[in-house]
């Protein structure tokens, strides 16, 4: 759901809906569809506030995991001497 989604337009599930993203090297006529049940809508004002979105959270996503497993990697209690 990084830079990497936008440049190579893999689909991202968002709950019920999939949102494809554009082309990476299409013309800016050409935007990203959110699907749902089949049914493609194509997104022309807000996608590119959902790609800053998928983009936060992704980001959000990779700095919990990175938390998370280094979390883990200590005890969460002194050890009694």
């Amino acid at each position: 759901m990084t830079e990497a989604t936008r440049k190579g337009g893999w689909a991202v599930t968002l709950g019920p809906y999939t949102y494809i993203p554009a082309p990476a090297h299409s013309s800016a006529a050409v935007n990203g569809t959110l699907t749902r049940g089949g049914c493609p809508v194509t997104l022309q004002v807000t996608e590119a506030v959902l790609r800053d979105f998928i983009d936060a959270m992704s980001t959000l996503e990779k700095d919990l995991a990175r938390r998370w497993i280094s979390a883990t990697n200590w005890p969460a209690f002194a050890l009694a001497e």
